[in-house]
C-alpha cells in the first residue's frame, strides 16, 4: 500500500481560503426560544457548593482516583498500539 505524502499548503493558500468563506458566510443567529430554554438547563452551582466540594477529601480521592485511572489507562493503550504496530513492520 502506497504511503501518502503528507504537504501543508502554503500561507497564502490559507489566507485565500479564509477570505473566501468570510465573504460566503454569514453569521445564523439561534432562534430566541432555543436561547432561552438553554439558559434555563444551565445552571451553575453556587459558590458555596463548589467550595465544599473542593474541600471534600472524598471528592479528591475520587479526582486523583479518577486521573491516575486515565492515565493508566492511556499508558496501556500506547503500549498496546506500539506492540502490535511494532510486530506488523518486523514481520
Amino acid at each position: 500500500m502506497p504511503r501518502r505524502k503528507l504537504t501543508t499548503p502554503p500561507e497564502e493558500t490559507l489566507t485565500d481560503l479564509e477570505a473566501h468563506l468570510a465573504g460566503i458566510l454569514r453569521p445564523v443567529a439561534p432562534p430566541r426560544d432555543f436561547t432561552q430554554r438553554l439558559r434555563a438547563r444551565i445552571r451553575l452551582p453556587e459558590p458555596r457548593l463548589i467550595a465544599e466540594r473542593i474541600t471534600s477529601w472524598r471528592f479528591f480521592f475520587v479526582v486523583v482516583g479518577g486521573v491516575i485511572s486515565g492515565a493508566l489507562l492511556m499508558i496501556t493503550v500506547a503500549r498496546a498500539l506500539f506492540y502490535f504496530i511494532g510486530r506488523r513492520n518486523l514481520g
